[in-house]
């Protein structure tokens, strides 16, 4: 037999004193007598209350000491030998994503992971080290300790299930970073296997063998998915997506709010597997718009969605050029922009304006500011060299972000300036010959076209429009965005001319003062509801909004995963071997304990 906690002994020193305490405790009532040899019995009681005299038979005492005894040899947490089927070194994956709140199981699936977990910490060995990493958007480790069950215990219970993604690569590879060469080493997965694809980079092996414990039982589930706001000369409205994930039908009601209060309430029925889009009203004074399920299902976080429904912030920017419709209609494109359009001829220097573009021309000054150069004069600053023709045009990273949503398959450049010596940035858009599209963030995001518009094909296709909208989304974003962010997503904030100090509100009330006066990013968006962006302008408070929504499929769906597909262990994993650990007995012993409580009480009660 093993003792998890040897100091706890030390509480022993209750039974003497219980014993004691009987030999000190005067029972002896008050009588008024006339002649003590008619009392015997009184004086037999005085004499044996006398301390430190003969200890008398009692039931009380009995009980008392073995109560005692019990709630002692439980605090000292005996446990017997037991073979547990577990590696020297066990890494736990346990899933602590938005999913993991679904009540399919109760009270909940992170509580039924947590308590299997439990389980497995406590068949831990002396010498067993255990490493407990949380899968969230960024993997974090919880807790890597060696034979300690009380503190993995500890550690344990203070996951929580998050509102972001299980990030499984960024797991997989934490964990494999955990263990040295040549260690006996096991992973666990306790997940619902809703996680974000698997890296291609992991095909090659982990250093341990990994087991996949599934979590959850249903899919049930109707979540709103969508909420869009459009704003038209004549009237504003909201587009709103209900989904039954579940195979049995359902009857719902979906309760529409603005921040003046209730609009309108609308009964849906979805068969298994339906969504339904509805078409809700938006009132002109309202800024932020709610949608809410009118019952509770299994799965709360995707229950109630918001947008901002406020007529964003106008963007003042001035195009330069002698005629370019390409580049005119795709900047209107963004409805927070009003452009003015003046000749090269009539530019007079920097201006009031968030953003130029500069349309085969440069000025002798640059603004301080965010600016598209495209195709610069032969001989200014930002000018390439010699024009060379150009052959296949590709993407330099097909991943970037700038490059979402634009093709450029069969987009074709006659010519452009030689940028291949160009300090200006990195290249976004590339050729054989050259870099035909630059970028940089300092000193302010900024673009350069090496090639004239109107030599290439690619004003014509669908691409072209797109790149504008990224380009200037990522030089100016939208101050309040029209689309939702997902929760722990990166928010760009752009604090106002002249701001003295810009601080985020999230919906729980906390506040982030972020710096003012230079384009800042804000991650700490992992609650879902409105942020709110105050910035201090001429001691003036200005308020804008962004919302944060779960907007995820997958991750509404809830259906677990019953196999999972993990990365195969680099060697042969051996025999799965068997370790010392520990069948704990203490909690047995302390229900005895407080049953002898109770036994304890009615003998009291009796008179015994």
């Amino acid at each position: 037999m093993t003792f998890l906690a040897p100091a706890a002994a030390a509480l022993a020193i209750t039974i003497p004193a219980i014993i004691a305490l009987y030999f000190l405790r005067i029972r002896r009532p008050t009588r008024t007598v006339s002649a003590l040899h008619l009392w015997p019995d009184e004086i037999r009681d005085r004499q044996a209350n006398v301390p430190w005299q003969r200890l008398r038979f009692s039931w009380l005492l009995l009980l008392q000491l073995l109560v005692a005894a019990f709630l002692v040899a439980a605090a000292i947490q005996p446990a017997l030998p037991a073979r547990a089927s577990l590696a020297s070194h066990t890494i736990v994956l346990l899933d602590a994503s938005a999913s993991m709140q679904a009540k399919d199981v109760q009270p909940s699936r992170i509580d039924e992971a947590k308590r299997q977990v439990g389980t497995l910490i406590d068949q831990l060995g002396p010498q067993d080290r255990m490493t407990v990493i949380a899968l969230e958007s960024t993997p974090r480790i919880v807790a890597s300790v060696a034979g300690d069950h009380d503190a993995m215990h500890r550690a344990l219970n203070g996951v929580a299930a998050t509102n972001g993604q299980a990030n499984l690569s960024a797991a997989l590879l934490l964990a494999a970073g955990m263990v040295r060469a040549g260690e006996d080493a096991r992973a666990y997965l306790f997940s619902d296997g809703i996680v974000q694809p698997l890296q291609a980079s992991l095909t090659s092996g982990l250093p341990f063998p990994i087991e996949y414990d599934r979590i959850g039982v249903s899919g049930e589930n109707v979540g709103l998915t969508s909420l869009v706001v459009r704003t038209s000369a004549q009237s504003r409205a909201a587009y709103l997506r209900v989904h039954n994930f579940g195979q049995q039908a359902r009857s719902i009601t979906v309760e529409w709010r603005s921040d003046a209060g209730l609009i309108d309430v609308r009964p849906v029925t979805l068969a298994g597997g339906q969504a339904q889009d509805l078409v809700l009203p938006v009132p002109d004074n309202a800024t932020i718009v709610t949608a809410r399920l009118g019952a509770k299902d299994n799965f709360a976080l995707d229950d109630s969605v918001t947008a901002i429904a406020r007529t964003p912030r106008a963007f003042h920017v001035l195009l330069v050029t002698t005629g370019n419709v390409f580049l005119e209609q795709a900047l209107r494109l963004r409805t927070d922009f009003q452009v003015d359009v003046v000749a090269p001829t009539a530019y007079r220097g920097p201006a009031a304006y968030a953003m130029t573009v500069f349309d085969r021309f440069l000025p002798p000054a640059l603004p301080d500011a965010p600016y598209i150069v495209v195709d610069p004069p032969a001989g200014s600053p930002l000018a390439g060299g010699p024009a060379v023709g150009i052959g296949r045009v590709r993407a330099s990273d097909a991943g970037d972000p700038l490059l979402t949503n634009v093709s450029l398959q069969d987009v074709h450049v006659a010519r452009s300036e030689d940028l291949t010596t160009s300090t200006f940035g990195r290249a976004l858009i590339t050729s054989v010959q050259t870099p035909l599209v630059l970028v940089r963030d300092e000193p302010f995001r900024q673009a350069l076209f090496g090639f004239d518009l109107h030599e290439s094909d690619f004003p014509l296709r669908l691409g072209f429009p797109v790149l504008i909208q990224n380009l200037s989304e990522w030089m100016l974003p939208p101050s309040v965005p029209s689309s939702s962010f997902h929760p722990d997503e990166r928010v760009t904030i752009v604090p106002e001319t002249g701001a003295t100090s810009v601080a985020v509100v999230r919906p729980d009330g906390s506040r982030r003062p972020i710096t003012a006066g230079s384009i800042a990013t804000f991650a700490d968006t992992d609650l879902v509801g409105i942020y709110t962006v105050e910035q201090t302008v001429a001691g003036k408070v200005d308020r804008s909004w962004f919302a944060v929504n779960l907007f995820s499929d997958p991750t509404s769906q809830l259906a677990p995963v019953d196999h999972l597909t993990l990365p195969p262990a680099k060697t042969v994993a051996a025999a799965e071997t068997s370790h010392q650990g520990f069948l704990a007995i203490w909690p047995l012993i302390a229900v005895l304990g407080l049953g002898l409580v109770l036994a304890e009480w009615l003998a009291f009660h009796r008179g015994l």
